[in-house]
C-alpha cells in the first residue's frame, strides 16, 4: 500500500459510512419503512465510530492486512458499489424488493465476516470490537432477510 493511500481501517470506516448513506437513501425512497432503514443507518454510523476507536492501535492496519485477509482493493470496490446503489436509490431507479436484496447481499458478504478469522495476533480489545461488528452484521442480515421475506408474501 502506498504511503498516501488510506489504510485498511480508514477504508473500513468509509465502507460503513457508505452503507449508512445507502440506508438513509432507502429510508427516503421507501417512507413506509423509514424507521427500519434509519435504525440500520444509525447502526452503520455506530460501526464507523467504533472502528474509529481503533485508530490509536499501532498495529491495526498491519493486523487487518495480514490476519484477516481483507484486501484494500476489495474494500474500495465494495465502497464504489455501495455508492452506485445509493445514487440509484436517489434517482428512484429501485423498488423495495431490490433494495432489500441489495442490503441482504451487502450484509451477507460484508467485510466484517473476515474479522472472525483474526488470530491471537490482534489485541484483546481489537478482537472484541471486531467480533462485535461481526455479530451486528449478522443481526442486520437477519433483520433484512426477515423484512425481505415479509415483502415477498
Amino acid at each position: 500500500m502506498k504511503e498516501d493511500e488510506p489504510g485498511i481501517l480508514e477504508l473500513l470506516i468509509r465502507h460503513e459510512l457508505a452503507i449508512k448513506q445507502l440506508y438513509e437513501r432507502y429510508g427516503v425512497a421507501f417512507t413506509e419503512h423509514k424507521d427500519f432503514w434509519q435504525r440500520l443507518a444509525e447502526d452503520e454510523q455506530r460501526h464507523a465510530d467504533v472502528l474509529g476507536t481503533l485508530r490509536p492501535e499501532p498495529s491495526i492496519n498491519r493486523t487487518l492486512l495480514q490476519e484477516s485477509q481483507i484486501k484494500p482493493q476489495a474494500i474500495k470496490l465494495s465502497i464504489g458499489y455501495v455508492e452506485s446503489q445509493a445514487e440509484r436509490a436517489q434517482k428512484g431507479n429501485i423498488n423495495l424488493l431490490q433494495a432489500l436484496s441489495i442490503a441482504k447481499d451487502l450484509e451477507s458478504a460484508l467485510l466484517e465476516k473476515q474479522f472472525s478469522k483474526l488470530s491471537n495476533v490482534a489485541s484483546k480489545e481489537m478482537r472484541a470490537i471486531l467480533m462485535d461488528l461481526a455479530i451486528e452484521t449478522e443481526r442486520h442480515r437477519n433483520a433484512v432477510v426477515e423484512m425481505l421475506n415479509a415483502q415477498k408474501q
